[in-house]
Order: C-alpha cells, then structure tokens, then sequence
C-alpha cells in the first residue's frame, strides 16, 4: 500500500469530532473537570517501513550465513 492509498483510506474513516458534553450517556457516567489526555499517533508507513528494514535485516543475515558457511 503506497502513501496516496493510505491517506484515501484514512480520509475514508474519518470521523467527526464532537464534545464530551453532547454525548449520550448512561445515568450513572459522568465526564469529569479537567479531564487529560494524551494522544499518540503512529503513522502506518512508519509501520510499514519499520516492517521492511526488519525484513531487509533477516534477508542480510540470512546472506551472511549463507556465505560464512560456504
């Protein structure tokens, strides 16, 4: 999957954002003050290339055996 793929299917499952305080809840939830959060994003062809050179890395020393044992 190239980068345009993966940004098409990213604009695909986009999903609004909308308020704590306009979401339906159950009668004993509550949003509380001062609510934190931290938000990690981990782009998926940062995924993808971390896959590739781990994948590169085997192929190399698979080669390196090979050849020591020659």
């Amino acid at each position: 999957m190239n980068m345009a793929t993966s940004r098409k299917s990213a604009e695909k499952t986009k999903v609004d954002l909308v308020r704590l305080d306009s979401v339906s809840m159950d009668e004993d939830d509550e949003i509380l003050p001062d609510f934190e959060a931290e938000v990690r994003v981990r782009h998926l062809a940062s995924k993808e290339a971390a896959r590739r050179g781990r994948e590169a890395a085997r192929q190399l020393r698979l080669q390196e055996q090979q050849s020591s044992a020659a």
